[in-house]
């Protein structure tokens, strides 16, 4: 029992200290909100270093199977690793302008005045049940939507991303070539070996989140493709490969792949063509986004589904389509350096999503340890067999030996 004089000094300490908690919170969200802000003052000097990092991330494990099969040296791997990465995003790149040139060319006609009929049809539909003006709110010029100078515009950017790969190759070789002495750098570095395992464990995770992405955004795009080919979709084979770059956004981008084919079907096409096109869309994502990919991916990273929407929208905001694109790597590696601080852990647990299946799985060790309990025999209490002993000696007196436990 605290005495009352005891109490009254100590509450001043209390509060102290829970203004001091609360201070350290408030200093600790205004410097990440600082350190946002410049990274996006900085993203176009960030954005290469990322980019650089995530694709020898990727290609890494390309050198280790040209060094260990193929016996190639360490410098030979890595130049024909480089080599093939530049081949892939030149090629992609170079398809995309190319498809996208076609298509202005090809839909800069009548496509607009029938989107434009296609559309007043639908805002009469809309007007009849009474959402019309608030539908009409929602896109204020419907003809820029599918205007082919967008896509113009769209290669144009692309043209100019093109420059910047230049250096995110020279930085990706240079990481590759050093990744042994990186290896060594760490091991000297006399961290316990917990820390440098979590370290190993978010690269490899993060292999493998990519090459499953990488999978599943093929068979999206096939997928996309098939359909669109079979509804008679101009350019179906384009919007295939808007469908594989795109799906490794999480959520938003197998959303907005679906857009542009679903108003070329509504433009071109029947209502009924333009249904079963929205329908093959949403079947895809549907059965790629959720059974597919949690299937393989599982919990690998611990990271909620509303973080990694959040996460997609803060680093798009701060980095453009590149933050979007390496949101998921970027908030597991975030993740991880927050776990092993002590200002920071806090954040890490409340975006951590494993925190729930360990409660649940502990929850069913706890109920299966009471239900064995529960039936085991119960043994006897003292008094029990000090009575049952007592009985066999005066027993023993009279009849045959006692056959009691002893």
């Amino acid at each position: 029992m605290i005495p009352e004089d005891n109490r009254k000094r100590s509450q001043p300490y209390t509060n102290r200290l829970y203004l001091k908690d609360g201070a350290g919170v408030v200093l600790t969200l205004a410097a990440i909100i600082i350190i946002l802000l410049g990274l996006q003052q900085a993203s176009s000097v960030v954005v290469p270093i990322l980019m650089a990092s995530f694709l020898a991330v990727i290609s890494y494990s390309v050198t280790v199977a040209l060094r260990r099969y193929l016996k190639f040296p360490h410098w030979l791997a890595v130049s024909l690793t480089v080599v093939v990465d530049s081949a892939i995003i030149y090629g992609v790149f170079m398809l995309i302008r190319f498809l996208a040139a076609d298509m202005k060319a090809t839909l800069q006609g009548d496509l607009i005045a029938r989107f434009t009929r296609k559309y007043e049809e639908l805002m009469g539909f809309l007007d009849n049940i009474g959402i019309g003006e608030q539908a009409r709110g929602l896109i204020s010029s419907p003809t820029e939507i599918i205007n082919p100078q967008n896509v113009l515009s769209m290669t144009q950017a692309l043209t100019g991303f093109m420059t910047s790969t230049a250096l995110v190759l020279v930085l990706m070789t240079f990481l590759l070539g050093e990744t042994p002495l990186f290896r060594r750098n760490l091991d000297s570095l006399g961290n316990s070996e917990e820390s440098k395992s979590k370290v190993v464990h978010a690269v490899l995770g993060i292999q493998r989140y990519l090459f499953i992405k990488t999978v599943a955004s093929a068979i999206t795009g096939l997928l996309a493709w098939g359909v669109c080919a079979w509804m008679n979709v101009p350019f179906a084979f384009l919007w295939g490969l808007v469908a594989y770059l795109l799906n490794y956004i999480p959520t938003i981008g197998s959303i907005a792949a679906a857009i542009p084919p679903i108003l070329l079907a509504m433009s071109l096409g029947t209502w009924t063509e333009t249904f079963v096109v929205a329908g093959g869309y949403l079947a895809i994502n549907s059965a790629i986004g959720n059974c597919i990919e949690p299937l393989f991916l599982g919990k690998e990273f611990g990271i909620a589904t509303s973080v990694v929407l959040l996460s997609v929208m803060l680093w798009g905001w701060v980095l453009g389509p590149c933050g979007m694109l390496l949101a998921v790597p970027i908030t597991v590696l975030l993740k991880l350096a927050m776990e092993n601080s002590q200002d920071l852990a806090w954040i890490a647990k409340l975006i951590d999503d494993s925190g729930a299946e360990k409660s649940r799985k502990a929850h069913a060790a706890a109920e299966n340890a009471t239900t064995a309990s529960a039936s085991r025999p119960k043994a006897d209490s003292p008094l029990q067999t000090t009575d049952r002993n007592t009985a066999c000696m005066h027993s023993r007196t009279k009849t045959a030996p006692c056959t009691a436990r002893e």
